[in-house]
């Protein structure tokens, strides 16, 4: 018998240039496995051993199988003077493509959309 549980990540972003927020989120099924069986970061499985990183930007539904982890957000990381207002980060070295750090601690693609959450960032940057 398969086990999996549900996930939600926040993909809403704000265009810079308009001021329109798009408010989308992606739910996302993961199949309980062991860490041996695990395609650890494909978006199918979850184990022991990827379950914290998947929680970072995933708001997992319970009953939730791993031990729970605190999030810690771009905007903790400016607060916390680990990152900088303008800072640009290199999300894919092998098409150059890159996010600056707001104010507000989202993160801006090259088309203007800020992204609170990393991974949407990162997702929207590459499928673009």
């Amino acid at each position: 018998m398969h086990h999996y549980v549900t996930a939600r990540l926040d993909e809403s972003y704000t265009h810079l240039l308009t001021g329109q927020r798009v408010v989308r989120e992606r739910h996302v099924a993961f199949e309980v496995v062991e860490p041996p069986d695990c395609n650890h970061h494909n978006g199918e499985t979850i184990c022991t051993e990827c379950a914290p990183g998947w929680q970072l930007d995933y708001d997992f539904a319970d009953p939730f199988a791993f031990a729970r982890v605190d999030r810690v957000t771009v905007a903790d990381l400016l607060a916390a003077g680990m990152l900088t207002v303008g800072a640009t980060l290199v999300m894919d070295e092998d098409t150059a493509t890159t996010a600056v750090v707001t104010d507000t601690g989202g993160l801006m693609l090259s088309d203007g959309r800020v992204f609170d959450n990393p991974s949407a960032a990162a997702n929207a940057a590459l499928t673009s």
